[in-house]
């Protein structure tokens, strides 16, 4: 699962190594995989699966995927999760996995799969909905330390030993320990509601042509075309923020609506002068015993989507009127930084459309 390119790009560095090693392996877009298929349950077949970091958790899609996946005796899993990362002056800046490091090994046991283990890999940070496209050359040095850690780690598991006593672990289950202390519902928090704040926030400026790329390329079918006479790009529910089609639009027309983000947010946490907590809790006494900031945001959350459901429908009425849509896009970070996707990927790669041929910089690289 990849959004703009990072978590293929490491899949990419595994296939050229089994490739090297003499071992038959492939590249699955997990929107195109057939696991019922593709997994023998076997002790020769080794299942990698890589995907990026959302709120110190694999993507939703991921997630999925991994509960339905089907129950496989002896086949050996390998988790490789992609974290954001960045150089500040000579110092690498890692990121941090957290849970998406270690759900798969919580999940497939039940599903009688033997995970060999884990290991975050540090690729450029692509959050573009905050920060600018790095630099060339420090895309160029996280990339090229990354290889070598995943080669490093890759090949201890082909030779049969596990991965799990690493210092990579060791940072990832203290990032672990920190958010489960003092922050325990941010994850569920993040997929239920950040993920889907974050998806309504996405818009297209005046500069798009309607070619569809957007909707043609998501991995989860978010995006849909809206409009006769000059149709549009409309973001829906399941939009995970993998910002591929914020990445890949050869116009670079889609944005992130901050000063948007911003109405929306108001909106949605501060419309009503006492909480729907509150409302409910007049009239069922029960529920005041229970009240803590983790019943009053669930239950407010029975108010959070459909406010913002509503508002970003009129949202998507409104910028197709240009003044409007110019004002958004003029108000927007978006619009000045640089866009990111690795730069070795095409868009076709993450879509599954082609074999995946070794790279010969990539080859000569690895020996």
């Amino acid at each position: 699962m990849s959004g703009t390119g990072n978590s293929y790009r490491v899949g990419v560095w595994m296939h050229t190594l089994c490739q090297r090693e003499g071992i038959q392996s492939r590249i699955v877009p997990i929107n195109a995989a057939q696991p019922r298929k593709d997994i023998e349950p076997s002790s020769d077949n080794l299942v990698i699966l890589a995907y990026q970091t959302h709120g110190f958790l694999p993507p939703w899609s991921a997630i999925k995927f991994l509960f339905k996946l089907p129950c496989k005796r002896r086949a050996h899993v390998f988790c490789t999760p992609t974290r954001g990362s960045f150089y500040l002056g000579p110092l690498l800046i890692p990121g941090a996995a957290g849970l998406a490091s270690f759900l798969p090994a919580l999940v497939l046991p039940f599903k009688g799969y033997n995970v060999r283990g884990t290991m975050s890999v540090d690729m450029p940070a692509n959050m573009i909905s905050i920060h600018s496209r790095l630099s060339d050359k420090n895309i160029a040095r996280i990339k090229t330390k990354a290889q070598k850690k995943v080669h490093v780690h890759l090949t201890r598991v082909l030779s049969g030993k596990w991965n799990w006593f690493t210092p990579n672990n060791l940072y990832e289950t203290a990032w672990c320990a920190l958010l489960l202390r003092f922050w325990p519902l941010f994850p569920v928090l993040y997929l239920l509601i950040g993920r889907f704040f974050m998806g309504k926030m996405m818009f297209a400026n005046s500069d798009c042509l309607g070619c569809g790329l957007c909707v043609s390329s998501c991995p989860n079918h978010a995006v849909v075309m809206k409009g006769r006479t000059k149709p549009r790009p409309y973001w829906r529910y399941n939009c995970e923020d993998c910002l591929r089609c914020m990445n890949y639009c050869p116009q670079q027309a889609i944005e992130v609506g901050h000063s948007w983000g911003v109405a929306l947010y108001f909106m949605a946490m501060f419309a009503l002068p006492v909480t729907l907590f509150d409302i409910a809790a007049r009239h069922l006494p029960f529920l005041d015993p229970i009240r803590n900031y983790s019943t009053v945001e669930i239950l407010n959350a029975a108010y959070y989507y459909p406010v913002i459901i509503v508002a970003y429908f009129l949202f998507y009425q409104l910028i197709r009127w240009k003044p409007i849509n110019l004002i958004f896009t003029w108000t927007t970070f978006t619009h000045i930084f640089r866009r990111f996707h690795d730069p070795e990927t095409k868009v076709s790669d993450l879509q599954g459309r082609k074999p995946h041929p070794l790279n010969t910089t990539e080859q000569a690289s690895s020996e």
